[in-house]
Order: structure tokens, then C-alpha cells, then sequence
């Protein structure tokens, strides 16, 4: 099942042994905007006590075994220079937004 417009990403899954978790096999989930994402995480059953909130890095950090189970609900899979690209917009943006704040105060 594909969501709507929702715009959702997944990067290449990579191996993190030392991360003390139940899983050792992380990629990441991001999205356009917030909303999207928790859409797409509750879709796939990814509890939202893993968001990782960040004013521009906001993702989940998405065991391997759910990444198939968000690229058939419809997210892109992008290459981590990509996900990088993605990343600096939302940094830009939200450096211009906290620069036309601190003009209008």
C-alpha cells in the first residue's frame, strides 16, 4: 500500500555494533516535513519514542528489518549524498528562518 502525497525517504541500511541496542542495523527515516514522517512511522509500526528531534535533523533511526516495510508503503530510498543534499536544505531554511526572526524583533 503506497501513501498518498507523502514524501518519505530511507537511506542505505549500516552496521553500528557497538550501539548497544537490540538491533545493530540502522538506516535512517526522514521525510518533507515532521508530519509525514510520523505519518509513515506509524504506517510501519515504528514507535514515536525513537523520533530524534532536531531543528533541522529531525529522522528516526530505522532498524534494518523496517526498511523494506517503509519502501513499500512508498518512501524513496536515497544514497547518504542525497540524504546529505536533503539535510542542508532543511539547515538553510531554517537559517533563514531564524534570520528574518531576529530582523522583525
Amino acid at each position: 500500500m503506497v501513501v498518498g502525497a507523502m514524501t518519505c525517504y530511507v537511506d542505505t541500511v549500516r552496521h553500528y555494533p557497538g550501539a548497544g541496542l537490540r538491533f545493530d542495523e540502522f538506516c535512517h527515516l526522514l521525510a518533507d516535513n515532521p508530519e509525514e514522517l510520523h505519518a509513515m512511522a506509524d504506517q510501519i509500526g515504528m514507535p514515536r519514542r525513537f523520533f530524534q528531534d532536531h531543528p533541522w535533523r529531525w529522522h528516526y533511526d530505522l532498524p534494518a528489518h523496517l526498511r523494506a516495510e517503509a519502501v513499500r508503503h512508498g518512501a524513496e530510498e536515497l544514497t547518504l549524498h542525497e540524504v546529505g543534499a536533503l539535510l542542508r536544505e532543511r539547515r538553510q531554511a531554517v537559517n533563514r528562518h531564524e534570520r528574518q526572526d531576529q530582523r522583525r524583533a
